[in-house]
């Protein structure tokens, strides 16, 4: 299956090595001309607990490419969204289908409006991936992808298979909307109060006050999710933060990174978005509302927020 990573960051040379490791032809797609050089230069090396192996890499920029290809799987930040699908859209063939393992909410909606619903598929990752360089990428064997769609994707298993023969251990999920507000539920709460305050995950956790908003903000989150009818579990959520409260003491979430940097931050397309659709559909969300025009507040001039 012809595959395009829309994205070459840490998450996309993962999966990307990861596929071409085991057989499939991958491009890398981006707009970073330094990225694409050291890629068709050096290939990507992947580092995890137990071993470390490297695959040769094809590298472009989308304008520069006239081929059609099975699979897009897009990997950027989410306001990066419709201008990465956008400038694909070339490449789309009559059968080809895109995946979206970003963070945050409207992902997919974006790439339905050029992959159409039945060809149209999302997910999430647990999985870990930190670049020490361009092309050297660290992760581990232990994460998983669990997949779905907002329609019927005839395809979606083959997809799923074409994942877990890759190592990256991949399921189909009967109802997508649960793992993916769930990971929302945990990113809204975590992100947006450490771009906050600059607080660490261990900082937070630590905090008998940060723990007071992680509870309010998850109980916002959980309202929202409950009035669009999505079952999502309390008891997954809390487990999950208290697992990184307890393992990820020293890790600063990736909105706090971008804030620190003067870059725009996920902030629409996480804690945003919550707030958004729980005031279309009638549901109160006021400290993950204040939390997230804090974060707008804090942005350096010139983001784009």
């Amino acid at each position: 299956m012809k595959t395009a990573i829309v994205g070459a960051g840490a998450m996309g040379q993962l999966f990307g090595a990861r596929l071409q490791l085991a057989g499939t032809d991958v491009v890398f797609l981006d707009t970073n001309q330094a990225t694409i050089d050291v890629l068709n230069a050096r290939g990507v090396t992947l580092q995890t607990e137990s071993r470390t192996e490297h695959t040769p890499a094809r590298a472009a920029r989308a304008s520069e490419l006239d081929e059609t290809f099975d699979l897009f799987i897009i990997f950027t930040k989410g306001f990066h969204t419709q201008a990465a699908v956008a400038s694909i859209a070339h490449l789309i063939g009559a059968e080809s289908c895109g995946l979206t393992l970003q963070n945050g909410l409207g992902n997919a909606e974006r790439l339905q409006e050029y992959f159409g619903p039945s060809k149209t598929l999302l997910g999430v990752t647990d999985f870990p991936a930190d670049l020490s360089a361009p092309g050297m990428v660290s992760s581990n064997s232990r994460g998983k992808v669990r997949l779905g769609a907002l329609g019927n994707v005839p395809r979606l298993p083959n997809i799923a298979q074409l994942l877990d023969s890759a190592d990256l251990h991949a399921a189909v999920e009967q109802d997508i909307r649960i793992p993916v507000w769930e990971k929302v539920a945990f990113n809204a709460a975590l992100n947006t109060l450490s771009a906050v305050t600059g607080l660490t995950v261990g900082g937070i956790g630590a905090d008998p006050h940060a723990r007071g908003l992680v509870a309010s903000v998850l109980e916002e989150t959980l309202a929202v999710a409950g009035r669009l009818q999505i079952d999502v579990s309390r008891q997954r959520i809390e487990a999950a933060l208290d697992n990184a409260f307890a393992h990820h003491t020293h890790h600063k979430t990736s909105m706090l990174m971008d804030r620190e940097a003067g870059r725009p931050t996920e902030i629409d397309t996480i804690g945003g978005a919550v707030v958004r659709l729980g005031q279309d559909n009638g549901v109160s969300t006021p400290v993950l509302a204040t939390l997230c025009e804090l974060v707008r507040t804090a942005a350096r001039p010139g983001d784009n927020r």
